[in-house]
């Protein structure tokens, strides 16, 4: 039966390089053929890649060739899978998909992907800059519980040494303000605890 490995984290907990960790795991030890999904939106990569912004080892980077897709339709990453298979020979065992909280429809399209008998390895955030859910992400837990698998809670750590939990956004320095849009271009994170975590005008009690 196919099964869900599933990545959840705020920013800067090594998601994506987990992710390319266990693909290059399958492809190494396994032999298997893992084709990598990415959506348009991400843009701290390069077009065609993921890569780690969390490198280990003199500053090296973790760069992963990857095929981009709409993310308002993850249904064509079925036709990816039948042209890979066709040029392979054999059915393609596994797919990784990053940055899975901008995937429309993530919810859904996962159920299919493993009904089909293809295993997923899935990163993504859990919580937007509001600390609200992002997109299907938590609700793939149901997969992991409904077919097997795993979900890996990857760390990060705040500035004062605490786990951060939330992805505290900032724009030109200053903690984003809780109306401004969830995408917005000039923005950057980093990853706060409980107590330093900031969301001007939250409409709800700090």
């Amino acid at each position: 039966m196919a099964v869900l490995e599933l990545l959840l984290g705020p920013m800067r907990s090594n998601k994506t390089r987990e992710l390319q960790r266990r693909v290059r795991m399958r492809q190494n030890f396994a032999h298997q053929h893992v084709p990598v999904f990415k959506p348009g939106e991400d843009v701290k990569s390069g077009r065609g890649v993921i890569e780690s912004r969390n490198p280990s080892g003199r500053g090296a980077t973790d760069v992963m060739d990857a095929f981009e897709i709409d993310s308002a339709n993850p249904w064509v990453i079925f036709g990816v899978i039948a042209e890979q298979e066709k040029i392979i020979g054999k059915k393609i065992e596994c797919i990784a998909l990053d940055e899975g909280q901008f995937i429309e429809g993530l919810f859904p399209f996962t159920g299919e992907l493993l009904k089909r008998g293809y295993d997923a390895i899935i990163a993504g955030l859990d919580l937007d800059f509001r600390a609200q859910p992002f997109g299907d992400t938590l609700a793939l837990r149901w997969f992991v519980d409904a077919y097997g698998g795993s979900l890996t809670w990857c760390i990060a750590y705040c500035s004062c040494g605490k786990r951060g939990f939330f992805s505290q956004r900032l724009i030109e320095g200053k903690p984003a303000d809780y109306n401004s849009p969830l995408k917005v271009p000039g923005d950057s994170y980093e990853p706060r605890c409980v107590e330093h975590f900031v969301l001007p005008n939250r409409p709800f009690p700090a």
